[in-house]
């Protein structure tokens, strides 16, 4: 379900892959988390786009670090929103190839996750005021078969969806609807990918401008920009190299975008 919680500010960070070290980094600099790393940052709401887990060092600290966060939060005022990214996504399918794991070790995260999803604390989508979060956004293609499902295809109703979908497609391993979809340009066979898998540059070029305002990660940016032209915001810069993330006030309309110097 949606979230029903309204916090006084939305702190959006991007892909971690593995990197716990700056993304601890930011969770202080947004003061989200104390000297122990334990959340304090009240009724804010924190939400990470997805891409955990590979390449970095410290995956599953990351990983467990927000699990322990999304609890705390949760018995606070506040919440830990958690998008699934594809090289999530790809644990769930149990293709372990991306992930830097194998053996007994992939199939226990592999279980976690799906719990987390049945349980809806990983999410395909979500909504905050008129602005919708996905791992790699939703193109024209896509847009264009949910307004036929719709009656009304405003971010949270069009995230509401995507997550029933989601959770019905891995309660039943059954992958076959277009969210799933993986484009030519990352290797796949599709035109257009879906929402875990497409590149920037194929879903700015699905639209002359998106009907709804999208953040999104999984390519990565030299820098976070608000594209008012294309109305999407990618966040994913490479913590290796930059420390960036999105805040959007309530009561607010502009984003703002954070920059922790060294």
């Amino acid at each position: 379900m949606q979230s029903q919680k309204r916090g006084k500010r939305l702190v959006v960070v991007g892909d971690i892959h593995g990197q716990l070290d700056p993304f601890v980094r930011i969770l202080q600099h947004a003061k989200l988390i104390n000297e122990r790393w334990d959340w304090c940052a009240g009724n804010d709401l924190l939400l990470q786009i997805g891409d955990v887990f590979d390449r970095g060092p410290k995956a599953k600290q990351a990983d467990l670090l927000l699990d322990k966060l999304q609890w705390q939060a949760a018995n606070s005022t506040g919440e830990v929103i958690r998008l699934v990214g594809n090289h999530e996504l790809e644990i769930l399918l149990a293709n372990y190839a991306i992930s830097g794991m194998e053996g007994v070790e992939a199939e226990e995260v592999r279980e976690k996750l799906t719990k987390q999803v049945l349980d809806g604390e990983l999410r395909a989508a979500y909504a905050y005021k008129d602005f919708l979060f996905t791992h790699a956004g939703v193109t024209n293609r896509l847009y264009k078969i949910f307004e036929q499902q719709l009656e009304d295809a405003s971010p949270h109703n069009l995230a509401v969806l995507m997550n029933l979908i989601f959770k019905e497609s891995i309660k039943h391993q059954f992958f076959k609807h277009p969210i799933f979809n993986i484009s030519v340009n990352r290797s796949g066979t599709d035109r257009f990918g879906g929402i875990f898998w497409e590149d920037i540059t194929d879903l700015v070029k699905s639209f002359p401008e998106s009907p709804v305002w999208q953040v999104i990660g999984h390519t990565q940016v030299q820098q976070i920009i608000i594209d008012r032209k294309s109305k999407i915001i990618p966040v994913d810069v490479g913590l290796h190299r930059k420390l960036q993330y999105l805040v959007i006030e309530r009561g607010e309309t502009e984003p703002k975008i954070c920059t922790v110097e060294d």
